[in-house]
């Protein structure tokens, strides 16, 4: 554990972090310390200087950009609770900020989540000096600049910067977070400032467009309205938004995120639906950052659902495809249950413990078939399988090749939360061979279609559950209260009914702690939020030889 040192702020002693900034030291201490620049995972700029505070020093008090201010044992500080000078140099830098920012909150995406409005209420709260007869001297490229009904310049309005970012250059305050942002983490410098002054906007290079696959965590870093992202321009006031952490089920880093949503998007959506998946802070995962694609996950929620069940292509109710399903395993003489590195562990959990109730006439499959890629050092690892380290850890082999080979040999075929077609057809063709094909799946997807009997479950942000990530980190789904029928199940809980056995959530977990020994210690509170890494296996063997000695 790092060793504390003690900082004076505002006639108190605190013990704080070595090596942080004294912004971050003044968070840690409690002292709330406004700022627009600052970012944690980003370069320090410094150039917007609302976290003034004041530092003792050789020749006397000076106020100081508390961002680019570094520690040192004994420092003194002021802070806005006991400085007078600070509020009013605070106010002072709040109003240049407004001065030339437009009075349009009303219509901006970023109400309810926007630095400008939320400092103003704690560090600005000026009388305007504004002359009316001079009004404001809109930011804006020149290209864009146009003329409103009262003669006044206004900066560029809605500029499609590409195909997802929109670009309201008066909104601009030059914090420089996506110039920072698409040149330090993107590795792209796509956007930039340029001109001087108060006459300074942000902009593509000529004849360029922002296109890359992180450019919409250039909307997230933005403080205020400046870039949002076209899918979710003008859909939802961010103050009737709830959340639910979770992480995406796309990539085997497991990119944490939250899962906002509200009422039913459209007709016939269920009491809630999802309006946007946000990167949510971890820095031992995905700091803040998160894909394209898989912010945009969020839209299959609702697309395609399997919401019921499928007897040859048929609709049926999930408690017929759950008697046919329990009548073809019955039934069946030799049958190939594949489990998934899609689903979590508590499912895979579900499937083991079927496999040991059908003994000798069931064979355990896993694996995939998707292409596993290159880690691009951000926020995914390459690999589309979000918890095949998981299924390691369950000892679910990685065979699937296998079973196309040994088709003759099964008469009916389990899948679970995998869509084997999908993944590679020419391969999956195959499987048709095998007479009863049981599927488990949340869409109407390729596996589903090709069905005796298909039965809706869950999708990943339906349900609570763990998954190990490709860095030995297990992590939390939660259940967002979106599924568009209140009857579907998780998959471990339609495998565990399936099993005749009446398991919980507690009993899910169970099942699982009781084939991993890494996770003798591990429970749901100590994972929390953000993750927990898992000891070795190694460490793990170590201590029980220990123990018995």
């Amino acid at each position: 554990m790092t060793d504390k040192i003690q900082i004076t702020i505002d006639g108190e002693e605190h013990s704080v972090t070595p090596g942080q900034q004294l912004i971050q030291a003044l968070w840690e201490a409690g002292v709330d310390t406004p700022n627009f620049c600052y970012h944690e995972d980003l370069s320090i700029a410094g150039n917007c200087r609302i976290c003034l505070a004041e530092v003792e020093g050789p020749r006397g008090w000076g106020l100081m950009i508390s961002c680019h201010m570094p520690i040192r044992p004994g420092m003194n500080v002021r802070t806005q609770r006991s400085s007078e000078k600070v509020v009013n140099a605070r106010k002072g830098v709040m109003e240049f900020q407004l001065v030339n920012h437009p009075l349009d909150c009303p219509i901006c995406d970023k109400a309810g989540e926007c630095k400008l409005q939320e400092h103003y209420m704690s560090d600005g709260r000026g009388e305007s000096r504004m002359r009316d007869d001079i009004g404001k001297q809109y930011a804006g490229g020149p290209d864009h600049q146009s003329c409103d009904r009262k003669g006044q310049t206004r900066g560029g309005k809605h500029i499609d910067l590409g195909d997802r970012v929109l670009l309201d250059q008066e909104r601009c305050i030059s914090c420089s977070r996506c110039v920072r942002f698409m040149r330090e983490v993107a590795g792209d410098e796509q956007l930039e400032l340029a001109s001087r002054g108060d006459h300074t906007y942000i902009t593509t290079f000529p004849g360029e467009k922002l296109d890359h696959e992180y450019d919409l965590c250039t909307t997230d870093v933005c403080p205020v309205g400046a870039l949002t992202g076209k899918h979710f321009r003008f859909q939802q006031r961010v103050w009737f938004l709830k959340k639910t952490n979770s992480i995406v089920p796309d990539d085997s880093l497991g990119a944490n995120i939250t899962i906002d949503y509200n009422e039913g998007q459209r007709e016939g959506a269920p009491e809630y639906g999802v309006y946007r998946l946000m990167p949510r802070r971890n820095p031992d995962v995905n700091k803040s950052w998160l894909h394209n694609d898989s912010r945009m996950l969020y839209t299959q929620l609702t697309e395609n659902r399997l919401t019921e069940g499928l007897k040859h292509g048929e609709p049926c109710s999930l408690a017929e495809a759950n008697t046919a399903m329990s009548a073809a395993l019955a039934s069946a003489k030799k049958i190939a249950i594949v489990a998934s590195g899609h689903a979590t562990n508590e499912d895979n959990a579900a499937v083991l413990a079927l496999l040991e109730k059908l003994g000798d006439r069931a064979e355990l499959f896993g694996g995939s078939w998707l292409a596993v890629g290159e880690g691009d050092g951000i926020a995914r690892s390459g690999d589309p399988v979000a918890n095949r380290r998981g299924c390691e850890l369950l000892a679910i082999p990685d065979n699937l090749d296998q079973l196309c080979e040994r088709v003759a040999e099964f008469d009916c075929l389990l899948t679970v939360g995998h869509d084997l077609w999908a993944a590679d057809a020419e391969k999956a063709v195959a499987l048709e061979g095998i007479s009863e094909r049981l599927v488990f799946s949340a869409w109407k997807d390729a596996t589903a279609s090709r069905a005796t009997v298909a039965m809706g479950v869950r999708a990943w942000a339906e349900v609570r559950g763990t998954m190990v990530n490709c860095n030995d980190r297990i992590q939390m789904l939660q259940a967002c209260p979106i599924c568009p029928n209140d009857e579907l199940m998780s998959i471990w809980e339609a495998v565990s009914e399936l099993s005749g056995v009446e398991w919980d959530s507690a009993a899910a977990w169970k099942a699982v702690k009781a084939r991993v020994p890494q996770l003798a210690d591990v429970s749901y509170r100590s994972i929390g939020a953000l993750g927990q890494q898992l000891v070795s296996e190694a460490a793990v063997a170590a201590s029980a030889e220990s123990a018995e000695v």
